[in-house]
């Protein structure tokens, strides 16, 4: 008999924190104002849908996060906002703001919706509050742990997109119009610059060390642990520059493409945008066995990926092997087919137009 497992369990600190935190987020549900609240925004949404009745939105326009995305979509025109667009809402320039949104529909990022002012209220706030002929869409890619900017984002958005499973039910208190998941995905490369990329994606010569540079998180001890370990057999997986959005394309691209696998640290478990880099890249994601059989990794399928556990953090070598002689297996035809399926099922070009099928669900667009 080994009791190692019982031993650890009761000896975990605060070994009652999850059950008190559940306890506590279903009895903060319970509140009258989550249900005037749920009221409000079906009012909003039954003008949206009187506004719109008949003559279905063709116009989107992008957030300031997700500019570098190029949809296809027949009959849309697509426009992008400008940095800081949702900046300083009662300058003389907010009017001119608000006429540019009207009857369009508008995909914000999470990070998009501003920083909060001293009274309180972010400065997105009072766009959606004045703009009632648009369709705000919030696609919230940090709902596993930035509840701050989640419940505001829930709130303030007609069709409200988690990410991440987790959650759920508190955000859906602040929105009822909840959607998907609609997971992370590959942005930081428009479709068609991977697209005309990908014979210099499968000549690159590969690195057998893995990358992973992650950004420091000082909430997430653990993962930083994991990847202050891993750095120490490798350094090519350690802590991100912060310059490195400010790089171009093609050197970002260059870095992703010089190596065969790339180990990725979540947060919490959660579903990285760093996964689907590097399928759009040819790599193989080395990824944490926690995500074996939870969506989209199971979908993707052990030919693309390979999973590690506790022991492969303390010596790595033997996973990374493993990544290795996967990607020399498939050889160009890998690298293909895994750039084929990030292009075509993990792009942010195909979450954006499974946004917009939720949207016309919603409202019944597709039925005119």
């Amino acid at each position: 008999m080994d009791p190692t497992i019982t031993r650890l369990f009761v000896g975990l600190s605060e070994a009652a924190l999850p059950a008190r935190h559940g306890h506590e987020v279903a009895a903060f549900g319970q509140q009258d104002n989550l249900f005037l609240l749920a009221a409000a925004k079906t009012r909003r949404l039954a003008r949206l849908q009187d506004h719109f009745a008949g003559a279905p939105p063709k116009r989107l326009l992008l957030g300031p996060r997700i500019v570098d995305l190029d949809p296809e979509l027949p009959g849309w025109t697509v426009e992008r906002l400008d940095k800081g667009f949702f900046e300083q809402p009662l300058t003389p320039e907010f009017g001119a703001r608000c006429a540019r949104l009207e009857g369009a529909v508008v995909i914000v990022n999470n990070n998009d919706i501003g920083s909060n002012p001293g009274d309180g209220v972010p400065p997105y706030c009072h766009f959606f509050a004045h703009c009632e002929r648009t369709l705000f869409v919030g696609w919230d890619w940090d709902n596993h742990h930035w509840l701050e900017r989640s419940t505001l984002l829930a709130a303030h958005s007609d069709l409200y997109a988690p990410a991440h499973e987790e959650n759920l039910y508190v955000l859906t208190r602040y929105n009822a119009c909840t959607v998907g998941p609609v997971y992370s995905a590959t942005v930081q490369w428009s479709r068609r610059f991977l697209s005309d990329q990908l014979p210099a994606i499968i000549q690159q010569p590969r690195s057998d060390a893995p990358l992973g540079m992650h950004i420091p998180y000082g909430n997430f001890p653990y993962r930083n642990r994991v990847v202050s370990t891993l750095n120490q057999h490798y350094p090519t997986v350690g802590f991100s520059d912060p310059g490195f959005h400010a790089r171009s394309a093609a050197d970002r691209l260059l870095e992703w493409a010089s190596h065969k696998s790339h180990w990725i640290a979540p947060v919490l478990n959660d579903v990285p945008i760093r996964i689907f880099d590097a399928l759009a890249t040819g790599g193989i994601p080395l990824l944490p066995q926690s995500l074996r059989h939870l969506s989209p990794a199971r979908d993707i399928g052990p030919d693309h990926m390979v999973f590690y556990g506790p022991g492969d953090i303390v010596e790595p070598q033997a996973v990374v092997a493993r990544a290795n002689a996967l990607f020399d297996r498939g050889g160009a035809d890998g690298i293909v087919a895994r750039h084929r399926l990030s292009l075509d099922q993990h792009h942010g070009n195909s979450r954006i137009g499974q946004l917009l099928g939720f949207a016309a669900s919603q409202f019944g667009w597709s039925s005119r």
